[in-house]
């Protein structure tokens, strides 16, 4: 298997699988959402696309600079969604990041949203897809590179070194982005450390880091199922894969 890691997207990618990273907050959130039992998430980059899509009884979930846009039912807290009854309901999201990193990778058959919380998952699914070459796709920070996302791709990357041996051939980055784990063995420092990390701390979100951090511990790996387009912008629905 080749892995290659991109600490932001960087198409095009002709990889059999593509693995976004927003580990504070949208994969995470996503990754709760259909862990408790959400029928669908529905990603977009605009708020008016999103309000548009929503029927009666869906769920508006959505972020702008941390906080959630009027109208909408909840932010894109993981700690708050925890707490959600959301079995059965269709969710339709926004946040600042992970809708423009979509956009660059939608085009494949194969594209997963992880992060701490479903790395086994992924790998199992990786394993079961008998996916020759992946892409790690880092969703960034207002832009940039983001020291959270590096840290779980390079996380995922050393729990497929230790999965496949010296089956996996890595790009640079991918071995930069292991690196990265001597400096911050536990994620949740790096993430405290990150700008992302911090920004959320700033609004009150601190707990959000913790969440996001914890490994294992949720078998749902959001997939993406179809894209659709309302007043011309992308919706980008996601299903869990177990």
């Amino acid at each position: 298997m080749r892995l290659r890691v991109d600490l932001i997207p960087r198409p095009p990618y002709g990889e059999s699988a593509v693995v976004l990273i927003d580990v504070l907050r949208a994969t995470t959130s996503i990754t709760v959402l259909l862990e408790r039992g959400a029928r669908e998430v529905w990603v977009t980059s605009r708020v008016s696309a999103a309000r548009a899509f929503a029927r009666e009884g869906d769920l508006l979930l959505g972020e702008r600079e941390g906080i959630p846009p009027e109208g909408f039912h909840y932010g894109t807290s993981p700690r708050e969604l925890e707490k959600l009854d959301v079995a059965g309901k269709k969710i339709i999201y926004t946040s600042d990041n992970l809708p423009g990193a979509l956009e660059k990778v939608a085009h494949r058959e194969r594209v997963y949203l992880a992060g701490f919380r479903n790395a086994a998952a992924l790998l199992d699914r990786l394993q079961q897809d008998e996916a020759d070459s992946v892409a790690v796709v880092c969703a960034g920070f207002r832009g940039a590179e983001a020291l959270d996302d590096a840290l779980a791709a390079g996380f995922l990357t050393r729990a497929l070194r230790l999965r496949r041996g010296d089956d996996l051939r890595l790009s640079d980055a991918a071995r930069l982005a292991a690196s990265l784990l001597e400096a911050y063995p536990n994620p949740v420092e790096g993430l405290w450390t990150s700008a992302s990390g911090r920004f959320l701390n700033r609004l009150g979100y601190g707990d959000d880091l913790a969440v996001a951090a914890w490994v294992d511990v949720n078998r749902a790996l959001p997939a993406l199922d179809k894209v659709k387009k309302v007043d011309g912008t992308a919706l980008f629905r996601f299903v869990a894969k177990a």
